[in-house]
């Protein structure tokens, strides 16, 4: 009797600690992404663009951070965004851009141009200002789409030998000194910094490559643009088809999608007119993807991007979930629906007559949302 007493009671510990671990698992957070720039009319107003992002419960901003000079600019520009960070409570998700970036492998002549230059030249620029804003910022992301440039890869980008080109060794490289600035940052503080490094379509064998380059990569960032029709579970590549989720499951790590848009947007570009009907459908299709797959370990996903940029390309100019500060599309109001932000009774009637929800769904859709 005592015996099955014990073996109960254990048993109730023991559900008791998987209910606990299942109510504490982190949320699923979504972002956006903008371009922050004192310079440009549409994105100098950055209290807009935070105030935009906290009434519509995005809850992490990706930005670009460039490291020229003695990195002042730089620092600068996050002074300004930390403090609106704290103000709103949103994490902050800088890329980080070494002057290799534009094509200076020796910085102005202040490093040789060889491997060990370019690792020393993306060390000394990262190291610094991740260490001034190592109370701030958690995640300090290595550049943008390199897989997509010219000359980077040979095959699909599946495979880590696809990467055996002279141009990703330069690359890795200058990620191998950043990765470790961030990591050398970490041990000083004890604060739990993560490089991340994105990838896009199947090039998925980047990871791996840099790794084995001396990279240190704590997390992945994946820029995800498909069609409505298109299944994330089924991608076709060179030789047959991949399993995205999958493969980011493969490469054990934690996930962020950090770009995340309709891929009906670029029809403009191959000829074709475009649709916003359908993006908008194909967008809600793919956020329904990421928040229901079971494989991968994706911590949250960043819509591409804040406002349309009109003076850009056909495609370019029309990732926005604003049209600008003052005129949001229904991008923003799906969106919403997901991120628990604020959403209007004429907002949540515009989502049901373009058939993205009915009352019932749209309803259910926001009793998910955790009460004010």
């Amino acid at each position: 009797m005592k015996t099955r007493l014990i073996r109960n009671a254990l048993s109730v510990i023991a559900a008791a600690l998987l209910t606990g671990s299942a109510a504490a698992a982190p949320a699923f957070v979504w972002g956006v992404c903008g371009h922050p720039n004192p310079g440009n009319a549409l994105w100098s107003d950055y209290t807009t663009h935070f105030s935009t992002m906290d009434q519509r419960g995005l809850k992490s901003y990706r930005f670009d951070i460039y490291l020229t000079g003695d990195g002042t600019s730089a620092a600068q520009r996050l002074q300004t965004l930390v403090a609106l960070s704290h103000a709103h409570h949103i994490t902050l998700h800088p890329i980080l851009y070494a002057p290799f970036t534009w094509g200076d492998a020796t910085d102005h002549g202040r490093y040789p141009n060889t491997d060990a230059g370019l690792e020393a030249q993306g060390y000394d620029h990262t190291y610094p200002i991740v260490l001034q804003f190592a109370n701030d910022i958690r995640d300090w992301e290595l550049q943008n789409e390199l897989s997509l440039r010219k000359g980077f890869k040979s095959g699909t980008g599946l495979s880590a030998g696809d990467y055996a080109t002279p141009q990703a060794h330069q690359w890795a490289a200058v990620l191998r000194g950043m990765s470790r600035a961030i990591h050398d940052v970490r041990t000083r503080t004890g604060k739990p910094l993560r490089a991340v490094v994105d990838t896009t379509s199947a090039d998925f064998g980047l990871i791996p490559f840099l790794e084995a380059q001396g990279v240190q990569i704590d997390k992945v960032a994946y820029h995800y643009y498909y069609k409505a029709e298109t299944s994330p579970y089924r991608i076709s590549v060179l030789g047959g088809t991949i399993d995205v989720f999958a493969e980011m499951k493969k490469i054990g790590k934690p996930v962020i999608v950090n770009e995340l848009n309709a891929a009906e947007i670029y029809a403009p570009l191959h000829g074709q007119p475009y649709d916003d009907a359908k993006a908008v459908t194909s967008l809600k299709t793919h956020m329904e993807y990421l928040l229901n797959q079971k494989e991968a370990n994706i911590e949250g996903a960043e819509f591409y991007e804040l406002y349309d940029e009109p003076g850009k390309n056909a495609a370019e100019s029309n990732f926005g979930l604003l049209k600008d500060p003052s005129h949001p599309k229904t991008q923003l109001l799906l969106a919403t629906a997901y991120t628990c932000g604020q959403l209007s009774t004429d907002e949540r009637a515009t989502l049901i007559a373009h058939g993205l929800f009915t009352e019932a769904s749209l309803a259910a859709r926001l009793s998910a949302c955790p009460k004010p």
